[in-house]
């Protein structure tokens, strides 16, 4: 199968959580999509492999690419870490554009997709959730059609107030390995059916498609040489126990 050199062929990566997925795209169709959870943090280990082996898949039907995709976080310090750098290494090497897409805004467009919501349904909100530790979650607000209504934060979750002011008018959803955090916690403010709890929605690079290729379309590309990915917070580096204790 050949693919002709006017469409837009895209690698697509997303290392921003626990889970590891990589996505091959020609315009609007994913030619080929891997989601893998590894039980511990290795995506430095399974990422590599798994792109080369559909980069030689790609290279033997004739697919040239266009550009690669990363998803720029927030989320994991070390995935992201270890995604933008492969993404950044195979851009250069192949001589291609970067495009960096906000993991929260993949998760929104994919979970409304995902769950087949109506665009036109104004009273659902949505709220993706990365687990950042303890209470604290990095998400942001949007509507049906993944259009961001309040922006990115690392925000810690209290039982005391609602973290917008309209949420009690609306149906909520909140999904990710955050949105756990959130059982029963507004239970006070909200009627539990206007909450929707989805802990087991996993971010995937194939719902970076639509964003991917309008950025391409408008070349919206980051610099190689100056992107960093979004890390909203500073990373904290553990100290083993038995350092601290001179052990």
């Amino acid at each position: 199968m050949n693919i002709e050199d006017n469409k837009i062929n895209l690698l697509m990566l997303d290392t921003s959580t626990s889970v590891c997925s990589v996505a091959i795209s020609s315009d609007t169709e994913i030619l080929e999509s891997r989601v893998l959870k590894p039980e511990k943090a290795q995506h430095a280990a399974i990422l590599p492999p798994i792109v080369d082996e559909l980069l030689k898949e790609i290279k033997q039907k004739g697919i040239k690419l266009s550009a690669v995709v990363i998803s720029s976080g927030p989320g994991s310090y070390t995935g992201l870490r270890i995604g933008s750098s492969l993404a950044k290494g195979l851009a250069h090497g192949l001589g291609l554009p970067l495009i960096a897409i906000s993991t929260l805004e993949m998760m929104a467009r994919g979970y409304s997709k995902e769950y087949n919501l109506s665009e036109e349904d104004t009273n659902i909100r949505l709220m993706p959730m990365i687990d950042a530790r303890r209470m604290e979650v990095y998400t942001a607000l949007y509507n049906v059609k993944g259009q961001e209504l309040a922006q990115e934060e690392a925000m810690i979750l209290t039982e005391e107030a609602l973290p917008y002011s309209d949420l009690e008018t609306m149906e909520v959803h909140l999904f990710g390995n955050g949105s756990e955090k959130c059982i029963g916690l507004w239970d006070k403010q909200m009627d539990s059916k206007q909450i929707i709890i989805k802990e087991d929605f996993l971010p995937k690079a194939a719902d970076m498609l639509e964003l991917a290729l309008e950025a391409y379309k408008t070349k919206d590309f980051v610099d190689l040489a100056y992107w960093t990915p979004n890390y909203l917070k500073d990373y904290v580096a553990k100290i083993a126990k038995n350092k601290v204790l001179g052990i």
